[in-house]
């Protein structure tokens, strides 16, 4: 028996679904594609700019991975590895 993919029509339907699947997808045209893991050089260079980061604007405003944005096109949301927050932004996110 074949199961369908589940097509989403919004962001909110997308992130409501989330929540219930492993690993990290992208929301692309309505349907979900697996994201792949990164490369060990990926990574070196996320940290690399965390620390450098971290030293000018602070450790609040620097979030490593853990946030999922909403975009414009496609696929329809991201997850940086490395995301620098506006002052006051981090308050919102408590």
């Amino acid at each position: 028996m074949t199961q369908a993919k589940p097509r989403f029509t919004s962001f909110d339907e997308y992130l409501a679904h989330a929540d219930e699947t492993e690993g990290l997808f992208e929301l692309f045209n309505g349907e979900l594609i697996a994201v792949p893991p990164e490369s060990g050089e990926n990574t070196k260079v996320a940290v690399f700019l965390l620390l450098q980061f971290v030293a000018l604007v602070g450790y609040r405003r620097v979030r490593p991975h853990g946030l999922e944005l909403e975009v414009r096109g496609e696929p329809k949301n991201r997850f940086p590895d490395l995301t620098v927050l506006r002052p006051g932004q981090d308050a919102q996110l408590q």
